[in-house]
């Protein structure tokens, strides 16, 4: 921040001083038109105060499910708006193929909404045109307001308060009125987060940050297509975001960069967008990015995936009802749908991760070049077990269907899942990345199917009507089972029920802390925070202030001033 003075005044001669702070037309240019012309006599001096002008973009990139998306015909087929999510209640009555017709990888597309935008600015100058282009322009309206809502509203304000604060308060007559002398970020200087490799804030550092502009974006994408493809989408939203500053607003771009924040999925998305296999057709972007933060990225996939396939998200309350209570509801939609697949466990994930009693341990079988283990030939394309991944009868009844849907999903995961999977697994990640990570909820780090043995009803078995064999448990074939248990019919006949029984280990409650372990040992990574977070809220946020800022916000922000003292500082010039 400077100012702009007259410099033909004599010194130490006695003058009217008048502060004129900058408005913005909108193509983001500034001007102070509320000058006035004084009096010769007065030998007045217009002090113009300057703020940052050279932009650094940030994209934020949403996990799964966190994009809206309408149909081939417009229609809205995910969103939601309302108080608490409300709007998206009309899902919970959907049957399997209601939701299959609706979210159908091949019919929908990203749908960029005002309705879902926020249109609080908590800042002394709004972000939402002039300044920046609007917040429609850069598709806030693509980004689940139910999940991001508010929290991009205050992720906003906390780039822009610290030198609008100080901006505002270098006029004397606003100053002595003010109630704020400092910037939210200023309370980051010298607070200890506890990450690894843990470096506080200075306050160089921070009015190093304080040069430059951080107009917010959002890259939407189809959250039930392949990954790949949305990493190609994502270099070409990059390319596009530079444009509109390189060429169309405002006053240029310190670094031809964006600075990428990620969420869940969507870190799996920028990581293979910035570093793609050889083979495919587009150009990494990596050269495109200043820096990543991730927040609780599944690096190496969870049993989640696996349970919410076999017995749908009837545990996960309200969310859980509208994306689908049991698998009769939801393993249709996800069967056809490659990322929600491309989140199952990796070859790399720790195993045997998925244990029957009864029967065993998977994955058992290894590969003899990598020592990995194998759960695509083990569990995800397995068809002659109960406990399988898909049942490609589950709402289908015609027998050229159901063969269908079998062949159509084990192509889809013999190529397209287990080619994004490998790639993942090289652990490619931005020399310049930050990592949060959930540590305190429970979490599905593995999984068992255990037998229930109901004691309080019995039948008896004979050889002849007078030879007693033995009692066994008696379970009614025809009783209507709970989300999470099975029916089985095993080998010798009998009936029994099985119920698959959640690890309840450390982690998000999505994301076990196995896949934390791994980012720990990545020499790329600069700092990874192990905390307190839940993984669907893991960028909430309360309020504004910071005390109200939980410390995966606090990690984001201070990640991004860190990110940013690579750049030069003649480069805000």
């Amino acid at each position: 921040m400077t100012d702009k003075s007259n410099g033909s005044v004599t010194p130490n001669e006695c003058q009217h001083v008048s502060y004129h702070l900058p408005q913005w037309d909108e193509n983001g240019k500034c001007s102070w038109i509320d000058i006035q012309l004084q009096h010769k006599s007065l030998n007045a001096e217009a002090k113009c105060i300057v703020p940052p002008t050279k932009v650094i973009p940030v994209i934020f990139i949403p996990g799964i499910m966190g994009t809206n998306l309408k149909s081939d015909v417009g229609e809205s087929s995910w969103n939601a708006e309302w108080f608490m999510g409300a709007d998206s209640l009309k899902f919970v009555n959907k049957d399997g193929a209601e939701r299959r017709r609706t979210l159908d990888p091949d019919t929908t597309k990203v749908e960029n909404r005002y309705n879902s935008i926020s249109y609080i600015a908590h800042s002394i100058f709004s972000d939402d045109g002039h300044l920046f282009p609007t917040r429609y322009e850069r598709q806030w309206g693509q980004a689940l307001n139910l999940s991001y809502g508010q929290f991009l509203e205050v992720f906003q304000y906390a780039l822009l308060d610290d030198w609008q604060t100080d901006l505002y308060n270098f006029i004397p007559e606003f100053r002595a009125v003010s109630t704020k002398i400092k910037g939210v970020l200023s309370d980051l200087v010298g607070d200890k987060l506890g990450d690894t490799h843990d470096s506080p804030l200075t306050s160089s550092e921070l009015a190093h940050f304080k040069r430059f502009l951080f107009p917010i974006h959002v890259f939407g994408y189809n959250w039930l297509k392949d990954n790949a493809i949305s990493a190609e989408e994502l270099t070409n939203y990059i390319d596009d975001v530079l444009n509109i500053y390189k060429y169309k607003h405002g006053y240029g771009l310190a670094v031809e960069k964006v600075i990428l924040v990620t969420h869940s999925m969507g870190g799996l998305v920028a990581r293979y967008a910035m570093n793609p296999p050889k083979e495919v057709k587009f150009k990494g972007c990596q050269d495109k990015v200043l820096g990543v933060v991730h927040g609780v990225i599944p690096d190496l996939g969870s049993p989640a995936a696996y349970r919410r396939m076999k017995t749908g998200a009837g545990k996960e309350g309200n969310p859980g009802k509208v994306l689908g209570s049991t698998a009769e509801k939801l393993m249709p939609v996800l069967a056809r749908a490659p990322a929600p697949l491309q989140l199952l466990p990796y070859p790399s994930y720790k195993s045997p991760w998925l244990t029957i009693e009864g029967e065993g341990s998977y994955p058992q079988t290894k590969d003899p070049q990598t020592g990995k283990s194998d759960p695509f030939t083990d569990i995800y394309l397995r068809n002659d077990v109960w406990w399988k991944l898909y049942q490609s009868d589950i709402i289908d009844s015609d027998k050229v269907k159901i063969d269908s849907n079998w062949d159509e999903y084990d192509i889809l995961m013999d190529n397209t899942v287990r080619n994004f999977m490998e790639h993942q697994e090289q652990g490619l990640y931005h020399p310049n990345t930050y990592v949060f990570y959930g540590t305190e909820e429970k979490t599905d780090g593995f999984l068992t199917w255990n037998k229930l043995h109901d004691n309080r009803q019995t039948v008896t078995l004979y050889y002849s009507e007078k030879k007693y064999i033995r009692k066994v448990p008696y379970v009614d074939p025809n009783r209507k089972m709970p989300h999470d248990q099975k029916k089985v019919l095993l080998s010798d006949g009998q009936y029994c029920d099985f119920i698959l029984i959640q690890s309840d280990t450390a982690g998000d409650g999505t994301v076990p802390i196995e896949s934390l372990e791994v980012i720990k040992r990545n020499p790329t990574i600069k700092s990874v925070l192990a905390t307190n977070v839940d993984h669907q809220d893991a960028y909430a946020v309360k309020g504004v202030t910071y005390s109200e800022f939980s410390d995966a916000i606090k990690f984001t922000l201070r990640s991004i001033i860190k990110i940013v003292q690579e750049v030069d500082i003649r480069a805000a010039d």
